[in-house]
């Protein structure tokens, strides 16, 4: 577990993200990048509401779990928006 992550997200373990990690490094490097940013919200949009012409794979379930419970810490956190994927669904990716 990184101290810099789990210090980022107030100390809640439950919060941190190990399979977000172990899969997807990169993306949490960035997520943690903009964790401060005022486009954090519209990032995290980004990866989970697909828009493009040609639908993505997606994350697997439980690594889409673990970016929306990071947008709800968020959002917990700095009063921000958590993803808008729970007012619309049948946009959000997971398989």
């Amino acid at each position: 577990m990184n101290e810099k992550i789990l210090k980022a997200l107030n100390n809640k373990e439950e919060y941190y993200p190990h399979k977000l990690e172990q899969q997807y490094p990169n993306v949490l490097e960035r997520i943690m990048i903009m964790w401060d940013s005022a486009d954090f919200d519209s990032y995290l949009n980004k990866f989970m509401l697909d828009h493009r012409e040609h639908p993505r794979q997606g994350f697997p379930p439980e690594v889409a779990s673990e970016i929306l419970r990071l947008s709800m810490l968020h959002s917990e956190l700095f009063g921000s928006t958590p993803i808008s994927s729970w007012t619309e669904p049948s946009k959000i990716r997971i398989d």
